[in-house]
């Protein structure tokens, strides 16, 4: 079984970066690689994916948007797993 992967970081490296890592996976196909919440939420409705893995901070406000993402597909997806990254030390 193939484990379908939504990411999402603003920063390229680490986007890129990412997906490069997960590439080596066997099983893991990552269907959509986003920048910004705008796209993730359209990539999530695009590819129903198993998992989204995404940054905390990201456009457009620069805040929350990971875990507002997270929150809605508790409502919309609940059996998509949600991974939350941050680059962030403060809780």
């Amino acid at each position: 079984m193939t484990i379908r992967v939504v990411l999402a970081d603003d920063s390229y490296i680490v986007r890129e970066g990412v997906r490069e890592l997960l590439r080596g996976v066997e099983n893991i196909e990552v269907v959509a690689a986003c920048s910004d919440l705008d796209s993730l939420m359209t990539a999530v409705e695009s590819h129903h994916p198993d998992v989204v893995l995404t940054d905390i901070r990201m456009p457009p406000t620069n805040t929350d948007e990971g875990i507002r993402m997270a929150e809605g597909l508790r409502q919309s997806g609940p059996t998509v797993g949600v991974v939350v990254l941050s680059q962030y030390s403060d809780p």
